[in-house]
This record gives structure tokens, sequence and C-alpha cells, in this order.
């Protein structure tokens, strides 16, 4: 059986370092460990070669890449303070206006980096998938009247607390709006429409009206949401 091979499969770092100090291994040891890197690259590349095949433009990012060959951005960004840690958010006094309202597609890349915020932060992936397509149309480059930004529409203080240092990078931003998200939920005790609630205008907000404030805006946001929710798309 043959197997394409890609120029970016080559052996991660941490493993030529563990090869280096393992110099006392016998020569069928070395073998083994060969043969077995071999078999684990040319399952990546089948990896990186399907999911070309099932995306609509027919390529995948590099960060996606980086997933499959075993990098972690999202480790490497924790190690400097990032989403991984608890960071503060920023609050807000009025809602945010998103810039683009529902009208894009969820690709299957973006589809992959929602199912992983889902599960690292205990979200149900339809409820993050909801809250972009509202917030943005899963555009990464939208950019909202007050400045919020990407797809999950970080304020920039919000993201600069998560240890973000880009945005409108769609892998940063979409784990960025699920930890948010996941806090809130966890704050009002699962009450999807108050964590909504804060997620658009702010816990200060939800606490000084005690439920979702009277912005038309923002129960306008929390109803569009919810019904996304019911059938994202």
């Amino acid at each position: 059986m043959s197997v394409t091979v890609y120029p970016y499969l080559t052996e991660p770092a941490a493993l030529q370092a563990e090869k280096s100090k393992n110099t006392q291994q016998t020569a069928p040891d070395r073998e083994f460990d060969a043969a077995l890197s071999a078999a684990e690259r040319n399952l990546q590349a089948r990896s990186v070669d399907a999911l070309i095949r099932r995306s609509e433009s027919g390529s995948v990012s590099v960060e996606t890449i980086q997933r499959i060959l075993g990098f972690n951005p999202a480790a490497k960004t924790a190690a400097a303070g990032g989403v991984n840690q608890k960071a503060p958010v920023a609050e807000k006094t009025e809602p945010k206006t998103a810039s683009a309202a529902g009208t894009g597609a969820c690709t299957p890349e973006l589809d992959a980096y929602f199912a992983e915020a889902a599960a690292r932060y205990n979200v149900d992936v339809n409820l993050l998938k909801a809250i972009a397509k509202a917030e943005s149309g899963y555009d990464p480059s939208a950019t909202s009247g007050a400045g919020a930004m990407g797809i999950m529409q970080l304020m920039p203080d919000t993201a600069a607390g998560l240890g973000i240092a880009d945005a409108y990078n769609p892998y940063d931003n979409i784990m960025g709006g699920a930890k948010v998200i996941a806090d809130y939920i966890q704050q009002y005790s699962g009450d999807l429409s108050m964590a909504l609630a804060a997620y658009n205008a702010g816990p200060g907000n939800v606490e000084k009206y005690n439920g979702v404030p009277p912005f038309d805006e923002t129960k306008n946001y929390v109803k569009k949401v919810l019904d996304y929710y019911q059938n994202v798309a």
C-alpha cells in the first residue's frame, strides 16, 4: 500500500530528543522505534490527506496540520498564561454588536476546533456553534463597532486576559469564547439565558437587573442563540 508523503511530516523535536537519549538501545530496539515512527507518520499523512479531501476548499490550515502532527498550540498558549488558565473577563457596560449576523457556514476545520473546545471546557458543541453563528456568522475576520473580534467576538480586554495574542486566530478565538461561556454557565448554575446575557452584555448588567437585562439587543441575542442551538447550521 502506497501512502502520500508530505514535506511537513517530519519527526517532532520531542521525538528526536527522546531518541537521542536512548543511545544505549539495542539494534532491534532501534529498528522497532524507526518502524513505529514511520508507521505513525504514514497514519498522520493519511489523516491529513483525508481531511483535505473532505474540506470544501480542498485545503486545511497549518494549525490543523500541526495538531495532527502532535503539536499543541493551546498548550503553548497556556504556558504563556493562555486560555487554559482562569482569566478575568472584561466587564461590558453595553452589549456588543456583531458585524456579521449568522450568514456564514461552519467549515470542517472549524468543526474540529469547536469539538476540541467543547471537550476541553465541557460545553455542548452545538451551543458553541450557535454562539459563533449569532456573533459572527463563523467569520474569523468579523469586527463589531464596539471592537469585538473574530468568530466568538471577543472584546480586546477579554482576549488579553485570556492570553490570546491574535484574537482573529480561529482556534484561539474559539477556545477563548468557549472558556468564557463555560465560566458563565458555571457562575449562573447552568442557566443558559443568564450565561448568554452575560456573554453579550456583561455579568455586571445581569446582576444589576437580576436576570437578562432589558436591552433589546441582549434579549434578541439570547433568543437568537437559543433558536440556533436547537438547529445549528
